[in-house]
């Protein structure tokens, strides 16, 4: 059986306890170590190699999103999914832009905890359903014509579709499957999409994406 090693970061101390007993739980999974601030993570980080990390947005002495910035820059690998509180979307593009695989509010239901980590651990990335819901309340009032315009850049049919997958937090392979193409048909338009919305990932690709209408869900 996999264990899935798992590592804390939060500054709410009462918080982090909890969610520490509650994984360890979790016949799979174990919390291998915690920190309240991102310069304590990343000083234990070259002693400990992780499977997933989760990762709070504001700290002290050193955030969430320079933490995953300099962790992902010295072990590009690592699995980091940021940890919010309603009202924290505007952080949404940084922790994107760097690095993060996933987010998820912190009054996840434990099953959505789990589906998360072990999504991210797997290569993908992951949504909770509150946050999907903040960027739909939170979305912009650009039009998509507008954006696309603006761009210089048009979306094909099956460019949308597979958008429209991947905001429903579907794999490439999933993709391909539903879609009957290859996986490396599904990673062309994946591309594409990020080329020609200016993002950098398929997680900045989906918040740009509910921000600017370019998918109804």
């Amino acid at each position: 059986m996999k264990i899935y090693q798992i590592y804390l970061v939060d500054d709410h101390s009462i918080f982090l306890k909890g969610l520490s007993l509650l994984l360890n739980e979790v016949p799979d999974f174990k919390v291998i170590g915690e920190a309240s601030n991102g310069k304590d993570f990343l000083r234990d980080l070259d002693q400990i190699q992780p499977d997933v990390v989760l990762m709070d947005i504001r700290m002290p002495d050193m955030n969430g999103i320079e933490a995953t910035r300099k962790a992902l820059e010295k072990y590009p690998s690592l699995n980091i999914i940021a940890l919010t509180m309603f009202g924290e979307q505007k952080y949404y593009k940084l922790m994107a832009e760097a690095g993060a695989r996933g987010f998820m509010q912190k009054d996840i239901k434990k099953e959505e905890l789990i589906e998360a980590i072990k999504k991210v651990t797997e290569g993908e990335y992951y949504f909770s359903q509150q946050v999907m819901n903040e960027l739909v309340s939170h979305s912009g009032n650009g039009k998509t014509e507008d954006i696309m315009e603006t761009m210089g850049e048009k979306l094909t049919d099956r460019e949308y579709e597979v958008l429209k997958y991947l905001v429903k937090g579907l794999s490439a392979p999933e993709i391909a499957e539903k879609m009957f193409i290859s996986h490396r048909t599904v990673e062309g338009h994946r591309a594409n999409l990020i080329s020609k919305t200016g993002t950098k990932n398929v997680i900045e690709l989906v918040i740009f994406a509910i921000r600017y209408h370019l998918i109804s869900l």
